[in-house]
C-alpha cells in the first residue's frame, strides 16, 4: 500500500514523501495515528498545503531563533562565587 507521510518517521521517510508500506502497518498504525494519508489527488493537494504552512512556520521560528542567538552573542555574564568556605 502506498501512503503519503504527514510526519517524519524513522527508518521510513520524511514528511511529504510517498512510501510503500505493508497493508497492516498502514491500516493499524500509520492511518489511525494520522501519521500518513492514502495516495489520492485530493490528499496530495492537502499535503502540499500543509507543507506550505509548515515551511512558513519553520521560517518564522528560524528568524526568531537567529534574533535570539544574536542577542545572546552580545550578552555578558559574570558569575560571582566565594573562593573559600
Amino acid at each position: 500500500m502506498e501512503v503519503i507521510l504527514r510526519e517524519h518517521i524513522d527508518n521510513l521517510g520524511q514528511r511529504g514523501e510517498i512510501v510503500k508500506v505493508a497493508d497492516g502497518y498502514a491500516r493499524n498504525y500509520l492511518l489511525p495515528r494520522k501519521l500518513a494519508l492514502l495516495v489520492t489527488e485530493g490528499n496530495k493537494k492537502q499535503i502540499e498545503r500543509e507543507r506550505a504552512k509548515f515551511d512558513a512556520k519553520e521560517a518564522e521560528e528560524k528568524k526568531i531563533a537567529e534574533a535570539m542567538a544574536a542577542r545572546l552573542a552580545t550578552a555578558e555574564v559574570v558569575i560571582v562565587s566565594r573562593a573559600s568556605r
